[in-house]
């Protein structure tokens, strides 16, 4: 039965689109990984293109958002992103 639905399916396109799909599958897991969870001031930065003084002025403006954990001020890149979008007020947390 299954030679009969393979028999006028072209392989190469097949593969194809199997391997678009798992691509597809993956990307939030790629994307997840492509970055640390939390990254330095000076990471941060750099991500966002902007001086290490600009991202003190918005971290003590709270227009992003970030962490401290012991005496080090972190930051969750896609949060920083979605505050900087959104233009919303984020808290300290």
């Amino acid at each position: 039965m299954a030679d009969l639905w393979l028999r006028d399916t072209d392989a190469d396109e097949l593969v194809e689109k199997i391997a678009k799909a798992v691509v597809e599958a993956m990307r939030p897991l790629l994307t997840e990984t492509a970055e640390p969870r939390l990254v330095d001031r000076e990471r941060m930065a750099k991500l966002l293109s902007i001086s290490v003084p600009k991202l003190d002025s918005l971290t003590r403006a709270r227009t992003i958002p970030s962490v401290t954990i012991g005496s080090r001020r972190l930051y969750q890149p896609a949060a920083v992103i979605d505050a900087l979008a959104s233009g919303g007020q984020e808290e300290d947390a």
